[in-house]
């Protein structure tokens, strides 16, 4: 079963967004046994990664340059154990220029909130490093992320 697919399925659970299975790997745990705190935001990455890369998307520095401009995370249940967890994210708001990602990390069997929290990413023109319009293409590919009432803005 491919990550898309996976996905897909983990899906059906969930009213708006994607839902991806991260792995935990025994060198994410810290020397308490939990996971170390830096990885959830990590693994709230690879998700998005993953979504993106299956959907087809090339990273092409050359066209768009995308940056984190605030991350927020709030903590409820360590993880200690190794094995997959469950990244539930969709877009929350959406800009011109700008997407707030909202996340939830839970169990693989979606009992326990282990983290949730938000990253805002700005699409930036490359040679100038200033904000850039979301194109078409970024659009499209976004279009299962959308939680609800997220509409493209106008103009």
């Amino acid at each position: 079963m491919t990550i898309a697919q996976s996905a897909a399925h983990a899906t059906e659970a969930v009213p708006y967004g994607v839902v991806i299975p991260v792995r935990i790997y025994l060198d994410d745990l810290d020397g308490f046994g939990m996971l170390n705190h830096v990885e959830y935001a990590r693994l709230f990455d690879h998700a998005v990664i993953d979504f993106w890369t299956d959907a087809g998307w090339v990273a092409d520095p050359s066209s768009s340059v995308q940056a984190i401009r605030d991350v927020h995370l709030t903590y409820h249940q360590p993880i200690t154990t190794i094995g997959r967890v469950m990244v539930h994210l969709w877009v929350a708001e959406a800009g011109r220029t700008s997407v707030n990602y909202r996340f939830r990390i839970l169990s693989e069997d979606r009992g326990t909130l282990h983290a949730e929290g938000s990253r805002r990413l700005v699409n930036l023109d490359p040679s100038t490093l200033r904000p850039s319009p979301l194109t078409d293409a970024m659009w499209q590919f976004a279009a299962p992320l959308l939680g609800p009432d997220v509409q493209r803005p106008r103009g």
